[in-house]
């Protein structure tokens, strides 16, 4: 028996990334179809995704999430692993953080990575009154 570890492709806003997931990693089943899905996700979501693999032993360090490419392919994994209902919930406990807490430093640190990798979204300028004449 020949155990395969197939990988997955992905984008993360603009970013390309490859990943194992973790039902195909040492899975000698066949494959028979591929699935493909665009999610919608904010800043906050992928915050909750980093605030997971912190929390899970991963690091902000260049040899892990301070590496680019393997940020993203992270994300992507995790959304799939994880699932958006455990990423809803921890955006959920990220809210209750309290400023000056150990857990509220490491917050700023994960948004300044976010912040690093997708940028923050452009704040529209305030509209002006129309003025009939």
């Amino acid at each position: 028996m020949r155990l395969h570890t197939e990988r997955a492709q992905g984008m993360v806003g603009d970013h390309h990334a490859t990943f194992i997931p973790t039902h195909r990693e040492d899975n000698d089943t066949p494959i028979v179809m591929q699935v493909s899905m665009s999610v919608p996700v904010s800043l906050e979501d992928v915050e909750a995704v980093f605030w997971i693999l912190v929390n899970g032993g991963a690091t902000l360090e260049p040899c892990e999430l301070g590496d680019d490419q393997y940020a993203h392919a992270m994300v992507l994994e995790t959304f799939l692993h994880e699932g958006s209902n455990r990423i809803y919930l921890v955006r959920q406990d990220i809210e209750d953080i309290k400023p000056g807490s150990g857990d509220y430093a490491l917050l700023l640190m994960i948004r300044r990575r976010v912040a690093e990798l997708y940028g923050r979204p452009d704040v529209p300028a305030p509209r002006r009154a129309l003025t009939g004449v």
